[in-house]
């Protein structure tokens, strides 16, 4: 062990072990709306947009998987992460929150709302170690805003889970500002996971050459749309217009973060050409606004070859924090990851930089501001 220290995790993904859990938390219409569909609960909370052979559960280690193979189970959570290791705090992101990928933002928008219901009333009362993301619907920012405002003063949501573009634009887009002036009037970073959540024949895809065939292709490409997103963040302005809003990068990699600034740096002047709105180089709003999770860490042929491509952009352990990724198949062991990385960058990673960036707060009575059912 390279590091004892306290642990923040902020990726960690729980899942209802039956659709019906969120069914019931709908609007009487929406219930009979899913009452109506053919493929049952299960086929009406599918992401819209999926066109590769889609199988939940599919993404789990094996120990991580209860004995009946439904949704996620919080004993095997603490037996196998929580206990095992000094955490302090995980992050829950259900499971990549996709379920709001809804071709209907009205039923997204009522879909989201039970997510959120869901996470708060079964999962955070098990252990005070857990807090969480609130999901929103973005193809409907307006109503988006509606439920970080009213749940958003919870004391255990830490930020709002961006899992889908539902606009298919780049989201630094204005189309998408409700959402960034809801969050910063909260102190809410936004977590962007999986690149928005682009999904196959959806509103926007995940690679820019053309659809991807195969999951192996999905998964390694979702950087693609997370350098899209970045630029666009610059172009429009989101950091000029928000100066307090913070970003969590999810599950995207780490090591093309280098080449990306260091390029979109030298095209400053022409950026500033065509934007009112860039007044600052790119790098400097990602040192300022910016976090990554570790994982997936990329794994050089020796360890040394991607520190030192970090060294050479420099300060990325301040931008680092630890995220495991459980229960996913490839989640990573803090431990290990701790040989991966230099020793000193270890507290800044593990605990500091996610303790100064996601709004924690001490667990207290909620205050929960219940809107009108749509």
């Amino acid at each position: 062990m390279t590091y004892e220290g306290p642990i923040i995790d902020v990726d960690v993904h729980a899942r209802w072990r039956n659709g019906a859990e969120i069914v019931e938390r709908l609007p009487k219409r929406w219930r009979d709306f899913v009452a109506a569909s053919p493929d049952g609960p299960r086929g009406a909370l599918m992401p819209a947009g999926v066109s590769y052979p889609f199988q939940r559960g599919v993404n789990k280690r094996l120990d991580a998987v209860p004995k009946d193979g439904l949704g996620t189970s919080y004993e095997l959570l603490r037996a196998q992460l929580l206990d095992p290791y000094p955490i302090e705090v995980v992050n829950l992101g259900f499971d990549i929150g996709q379920e709001v990928a809804q071709h209907n933002p009205y039923f997204a928008a009522a879909i989201a709302r039970a997510m959120n219901e869901w996470v708060l009333e079964t999962w955070l009362p098990l252990d005070s170690r857990l807090r969480t993301a609130i999901v929103v619907p973005t193809e409907f920012p307006e109503e988006a805003a509606d439920e970080i405002h009213r749940l958003g003063e919870h004391p255990g949501v830490t930020e709002v889970l961006f899992s889908w573009n539902g606009l298919g634009k780049p989201i630094g887009h204005p189309a998408y500002d409700p959402i960034y002036r809801a969050a910063e009037e909260l102190d809410l970073p936004i977590a962007i996971h999986g690149a928005a959540g682009e999904l196959e024949d959806g509103a926007a895809h995940t690679a820019a050459g053309g659809l991807p065939n195969s999951r192996l292709e999905w998964h390694t490409l979702l950087q693609q749309p997370t350098l899209t997103h970045f630029a666009s963040f610059v172009v429009h302005g989101t950091f000029e217009k928000f100066p307090r809003l913070k970003v969590m990068l999810i599950e995207t990699g780490i090591a093309w973060v280098p080449a990306f600034l260091w390029s979109l740096d030298a095209h400053h002047r022409a950026l500033r050409a065509e934007s009112e709105w860039v007044r600052r180089l790119p790098s400097e709003y990602f040192r300022e606004h910016v976090k990554l999770s570790t994982q997936p860490l990329e794994l050089t042929e020796r360890k040394k070859q991607l520190i030192e491509l970090l060294e050479a952009f420099g300060g990325m352990d301040e931008l680092l924090c630890f995220a495991s990724d459980y229960p996913h198949w490839d989640a990573d062991d803090p431990f290990y990851i701790a040989t991966r990385l230099p020793k000193e960058w270890l507290p800044k990673v593990f605990y500091e930089n996610a303790r100064s960036f996601l709004r924690l707060r001490t667990a207290s009575e909620p205050r929960v501001t219940q809107g009108a059912a749509r």
